[in-house]
């Protein structure tokens, strides 16, 4: 097996593994999601937006925000209904 993975010993995989399994560990992003009203997030949505104009993915928006993303897509989904934000096509 270790032969295999190019390394010199069992050993040397699984010191490899661990250090790879550390590194993404240390790299992943912890979400806090905060438990709030749609009308809420279409405050916060609209805040950030209002900041930071340009694109920006619902998923996104959710993570940077600590918003549940049912919560925010029904956010959305109002604050596009309202006009106050508008979908943008993919332009390939």
């Amino acid at each position: 097996m270790a032969k295999h993975l190019h390394s010199r010993s069992r050993n040397e995989v699984i010191r490899n593994a661990i250090d790879e399994y550390t590194t993404k560990m240390m790299n992943t992003k912890i979400v806090e999601v905060r438990d709030i009203s749609i009308d809420q997030a279409m405050k916060l949505i609209d805040g950030y937006i209002s900041e930071n104009p340009g694109k920006h993915f619902v998923s996104d928006l959710s993570e940077e925000l600590g918003i549940e993303l049912r919560t925010a897509f029904r956010a959305t989904q109002k604050l596009i209904d309202s006009g106050a934000v508008r979908i943008r096509k993919n332009e390939n």
